[in-house]
């Protein structure tokens, strides 16, 4: 039994050894095949890993398939969405102009058109190239659109100045300590202004203020002076002879004092429609 066995060993050896030399190939049992040499080192190899004759575990068929076309399904799918959420999936862009249609958010790969309102258009593949080479005529309209909101923002600024300077045109407010004035310098000519004599102190001046200035807000033909009492005894009371306030007058366009001083607002309100005539 022991000289067969050592016969079969030596048998076996000289096989391999013939077929490793001849370069033939044996089948394996999963229906691919290997070399005879390569079963002979794989036979010999401590490492369990390697399993198959020829095949090394970086090569084992597991590696993932390529991302583009994952890439290109999600950035595709982004159409509709805010500027945050294509943020989020793309990160930041590598450039950003303004078209006609609204933003456009350049990318490596991608072009990224948004809306007015921020949200994605369409999403287009691009090339690196086209980022560094763009058409002449899509800049211009760029600069024009941009060009025109500046514009616009620039009017939007002179018309709020010229709002706010109207605004303080018709209601001014003299505070110098309850000294006399030069009333008739103040008012204003082709006008009808009214001249609310009043205190900080005051609480029927400060609830019938509100109704004052929304008058004069309001009518362009009305303005309002309002002229601060301090207190009690100052020169300016004493010039008018102020017995209390609120204390106003109302004066038509030639400066000319509509009836006597009043306090109560209807009564204001009928010498205004009094000083616009007929």
């Amino acid at each position: 039994m022991r000289r067969l066995g050592i016969a079969s060993r030596i048998c076996s050896s000289t096989v391999a050894v013939l077929l490793s030399a001849a370069g033939m190939f044996i089948g394996l049992p999963d229906g691919s095949f290997a070399r005879a040499a390569d079963i002979e080192v794989a036979a010999k190899s401590p490492d369990p890993v390697q399993t198959r004759a020829g095949v090394s575990p970086s090569r084992s068929g597991s590696a993932s398939k390529p991302a583009s076309a994952d890439s290109k399904a999600d950035a595709r799918s982004l159409t509709g969405l805010s500027t945050e959420e294509v943020e989020a999936t793309l990160g930041k862009p590598t450039g950003k102009m303004q078209t006609a249609d609204g933003a456009l958010w350049l990318y490596a790969d991608w072009r990224v058109q948004f809306d007015h309102q921020g949200h994605a258009l369409k999403v287009e593949e691009d090339q690196p190239i086209r980022l560094a080479k763009l058409d002449p005529q899509f800049v211009a309209a760029a600069d024009a659109v941009a060009k025109g909101a500046a514009d616009r923002s620039s009017a939007d600024d002179a018309a709020r100045i010229k709002a706010a300077a109207l605004q303080e045109d018709r209601i001014r407010i003299i505070s110098n300590g309850g000294q006399e004035v030069d009333l008739p310098s103040l008012v204003t000519p082709g006008k009808i202004t009214i001249v609310d004599f009043y205190a900080e102190w005051c609480g029927p001046c400060k609830r019938i203020s509100p109704q004052l200035e929304q008058l004069a807000k309001s009518d362009p033909d009305v303005v309002l002076l309002k002229i601060d009492i301090v207190k009690w005894g100052t020169p300016v009371v004493r010039q008018f002879a102020i017995q209390s306030v609120p204390h106003i007058r109302v004066f038509n366009r030639t400066r000319t004092q509509m009836g006597d001083a009043t306090y109560d607002v209807d009564r204001v309100m009928e010498q205004v429609k009094q000083a616009k005539g007929p």
